[in-house]
């Protein structure tokens, strides 16, 4: 009888760990999206990616987590996370363990690309400074510790001979700030310049152009050319006269990157397709945060270089004709 009790709760403890197993790959997911800091662009966006996640695949349960395009990749690679956003050239460069990463992120998988965004320097539209070369000696905050941007912002002042360590030398100083809080310190003249990947309806530069009034400062078109041979996956861009606002009267040159979505290579293939799915039937969602225009969802190895497709993605994109 002994026996006959020990090997029944075996075949229970068996039961009960299979079902477990099962709920867990089919009806308990969870998945965390990576975004950027709290109050930022990329914070609410992930937010709305995790609500559409959450709502159009069954069983699975999503949120979004504060992060940072540089930040992500290291997340993603120690498996701290399994989803996340990054810029292409910054995921190309994890990938790779070139520029800010000191080793090769070779877990990473490229998932979908997002939408391009455009690196800004903006300044008060009152204050006499209209090219990056007018920052060498101003207070500036160029992104926080993490953010991509931030690295753009770096190389973008070297790509016009200013490096930043000087800047503090000459009397100016340099802080490291999330896109809020700099850009509000912006409005109450704590700044003289900011910079960011912006879109150029983001609603709190939309609002600094009321008021106080802001204005976008260019980049060097020679400038730009270093400026693409340091940072990998740029793109050189137009911002032609008014699109920002009435105000901008001549049409300004700077870059933009492409915002993606990478995973962990051990995320489930067929999650990952219905992520990809669910997305592009509804990027016209995302697309409330970002100018539609700028949407290159249906362009899914946008500037992807040797950073390998995850499988699940790849069979979405073949299956509708995206990708030969």
């Amino acid at each position: 009888m002994k026996l006959h009790f020990r090997a029944l709760w075996i075949m229970l403890i068996v039961l009960v760990v299979a079902g477990s197993t099962l709920a867990a790959s089919s009806k308990d997911m969870f998945l965390e999206v990576f975004s950027g800091s709290m109050g930022g662009s990329w914070y609410s966006i992930g937010s709305e990616i995790s609500i559409i996640l959450q709502n159009n695949i069954p069983g699975l349960t999503a949120r979004v987590a504060p992060g940072g395009g540089s930040a992500n990749p290291g997340i993603i690679q120690d498996r701290e996370g399994m989803l996340g956003l990054t810029y292409t050239g910054t995921a190309l460069e994890a990938y790779s363990g070139t520029g800010v990463f000191k080793k090769p992120h070779t877990d990473l998988r490229h998932i979908i690309s997002l939408y391009s965004m455009p690196f800004l320097w903006v300044t008060l539209r009152d204050n006499e400074i209209n090219t990056v070369y007018d920052l060498a000696d101003k207070r500036i905050s160029p992104g926080r510790t993490g953010q991509t941007g931030l690295t753009i912002a770096e190389k973008s002042l070297e790509a016009h001979g200013i490096k930043m360590d000087d800047i503090t030398k000459k009397g100016g100083t340099v802080s490291l700030l999330g896109d809020s809080e700099r850009l509000n310190m912006l409005r109450d003249r704590n700044l003289d310049a900011a910079s960011g990947l912006f879109p150029l309806n983001h609603s709190e530069l939309q609002s600094l152009s009321i008021n106080p009034g802001i204005k976008l400062i260019g980049l060097d078109e020679k400038a730009i050319d270093r400026l693409m041979e340091m940072v990998p996956g740029l793109a050189k861009v137009k911002i032609p006269a008014g699109s920002f606002d009435k105000y901008q009267t001549e049409d300004i040159y700077t870059v933009v990157s492409v915002t993606s979505i990478i995973g962990h290579k051990d995320l489930d293939a067929d999650l990952v397709y219905q992520i990809v799915d669910v997305l592009i039937k509804n990027r016209e969602r995302i697309n409330k945060y970002i100018m539609a225009e700028d949407n290159v969802m249906l362009e899914p190895l946008t500037a992807k270089g040797d950073l390998p497709v995850h499988p699940g993605a790849m069979k979405y994109y073949q299956e509708k004709g995206l990708v030969k």
